[in-house]
């Protein structure tokens, strides 16, 4: 397949990559997509099978033996349950990605918006207002006071590791 680029002068590097801004767009959307079916399929699978662990616990034609083992199986199946809502802490940011990646390209786009200083502004704080998470605005407020990609990464981290033991995991 030939590539539809100008070449020379007509060649715009703000509409191109604004194009490549909205694939890239297009992939994380159809990527949580594919992510969210094969999510929803498991934890239903994980939620039968803590529901027949529950009935096999309070079946009284059952041995002690197999109540308990159903009782076992049960927290360990709950203890899945809970470990797969990464995925909406995951999809919250990406669906943030998505949406600034959005923003970006429509400025990029737009030649009296790129040029100036308030539509800058505005993205900015568009961005940092759609953070919900923690260690999201804190990754935020260090790149846009000049961290490098490592420092930021770094302090999500730390965030991140922070949060999670003061508080109990939350869903989007």
């Amino acid at each position: 397949m030939a590539l539809n680029l100008s070449t020379g002068a007509d060649l715009c590097f703000r509409s191109e990559t604004a194009k490549l801004l909205a694939l890239n767009v297009a992939q994380i959307h159809t990527g949580m997509l594919d992510g969210e079916n094969s999510i929803e399929q498991i934890g239903d699978s994980f939620q039968n099978l803590a529901n027949f662990c529950l009935s096999m616990q309070s079946n009284d034609e059952c041995s002690k033996e197999t109540q308990q083992a159903a009782a076992k199986m049960y927290e360990k199946v709950n203890g899945a349950i809970v470990a797969f809502q990464f995925y909406d802490r995951l999809a919250q940011r990406l669906n943030h990605v998505q949406e600034n990646l959005v923003l970006l390209a429509d400025l990029l786009s737009d030649n009296e918006k790129l040029e100036s200083p308030e539509d800058w502004g505005s993205l900015r704080i568009k961005i940092r207002s759609s953070y919900s998470i923690d260690s999201e605005m804190a990754m935020y407020e260090a790149v846009m006071n000049g961290a490098s990609i490592e420092e930021a990464i770094e302090l999500f981290k730390k965030e991140l590791n922070q949060s999670s033991s003061d508080e109990a995991i939350e869903l989007f």
